[in-house]
């Protein structure tokens, strides 16, 4: 099912081969600024209205020249080797995470791990304040869900004041002695101030939704296939071809953002009108079984590399290297300290957020937690 904005109508493009196709097009276009009347009149003022905060102006809203001054203060922070280096980092949040619930008989994967973790790798990449870590995941759950267009303008303007308010701080102390060199301070001298406040927004957002949903959906799907769960938690060394699967099985980015048609473009033989709205499913092309053998099969041993998981163009995601190695990091420390984990959730439970972008759960409970051995006391 895909979730789109509350009354717009819009164009869904499904198959791997035309998900490709509108990815390189250019005639499939992104700019902001042309975008909302468009959302506006095929919505009846709805959508266009609720989604115009400056927060979506940001460089995965838009095409060249826009969006790559936007990208190239970021680019540097994000490469695979300067992700690398911090992959220590990401272990001592995972096992301080997860020592929280040494010795819990159960615990919540989604609240009480996943989401923690994850928030805690991208508040300390973008030099979030520790105590601030959870003041902004309400606000990003309403931004990215199905809220009613009031409770949506109150919490993008609250996001707003939040992040210029950190911006702010990073501008006014650079070059400070010991002034901190991380993203927001990247962005707050590189970038107008909305522009700073609406990169950090896309990078705060996407940067811990898609891989707390990863780490969630991929163990549920493990716990599906429970010879491929227990061939893991006897490997390790699997772990990064797991989490490739699980990019292309999963698919936690499930609904692309929106583009635009320049003009009239035959798709597969369906014409898109000029004007058109189009969002890309990569869920569903991450299973078309054109692209894909058996596409619902879940092999870890196989895993197919040439998903959409991570979209592709120029607007690949800027973070897919940060969102690998934390992933991978969360399993082996899950495999490390949880030997016998498994899904203690039924079925006829699970709860879906309906967001339009986003695929993942409210709660999944698991159990046995980690055995409390005094390790939780050494990190």
């Amino acid at each position: 099912m895909a979730y789109l904005p509350p009354g717009l109508e819009a164009w869904l493009v499904t198959a791997y081969e035309d998900v490709e196709f509108v990815l390189r097009d250019p005639r499939f276009r992104k700019s902001i600024d042309e975008a909302m009347p468009l959302f506006a009149a095929q919505s009846g003022g709805g959508a266009g209205a609720s989604r115009g905060s400056l927060l979506y102006n940001n460089m995965a809203n838009n095409d060249p020249p826009v969006h790559t001054r936007l990208r190239k203060p970021l680019n540097a922070m994000f490469t695979s080797r300067s992700v690398a280096g911090r992959r220590d980092g990401v272990r001592r949040a995972a096992l301080e995470t997860l020592a929280k619930v040494a010795g819990a008989e159960s615990f919540d994967l989604v609240q009480d791990f996943a989401f923690p973790f994850s928030i805690s790798v991208i508040s300390r990449t973008l030099g979030v304040p520790d105590s601030d870590r959870g003041t902004f995941n309400g606000w990003v759950q309403t931004i990215t869900g199905d809220a009613p267009p009031e409770v949506l303008r109150r919490d993008a303007g609250l996001m707003v004041e939040y992040l210029r308010g950190l911006i702010r701080d990073r501008r006014d102390g650079a070059g400070a002695p010991g002034a901190a060199d991380d993203v927001l301070t990247q962005l707050a001298t590189s970038l107008a101030e909305d522009e700073a406040v609406a990169q950090a927004y896309a990078l705060l957002a996407a940067g811990y939704e898609t891989t707390a949903n990863l780490i969630v959906t991929g163990f549920l799907t493990l716990a599906d296939h429970p010879e491929q769960l227990a061939r893991l938690w006897a490997d390790p060394g699997l772990v990064p071809d797991a989490v490739e699967e699980m990019l292309r099985h999963q698919s936690p980015f499930n609904l692309s953002l929106y583009r635009y048609v320049t003009e009239p473009v035959e798709l597969n033989g369906v014409l898109i009108p000029r004007g058109a709205i189009v969002f890309l499913a990569f869920a569903a092309a991450n299973r078309d079984e054109c692209r894909f053998p058996e596409p619902d099969a879940f092999d870890i041993t196989q895993p197919r590399r040439d998903h959409l998981a991570f979209g592709g163009g120029i607007h690949n995601c800027i973070g897919k290297h940060l969102a690998r190695m934390e992933a991978e990091v969360a399993f082996e420390t899950l495999i490390e300290r949880c030997p016998g984990l498994t899904v203690l959730t039924p079925d006829e439970e699970f709860d879906w957020k309906a967001s339009p972008t986003f695929r993942g759960l409210r709660t999944l409970r698991v159990g046995p937690g980690p055995a409390s051995a005094g390790w939780e006391r050494e990190q």
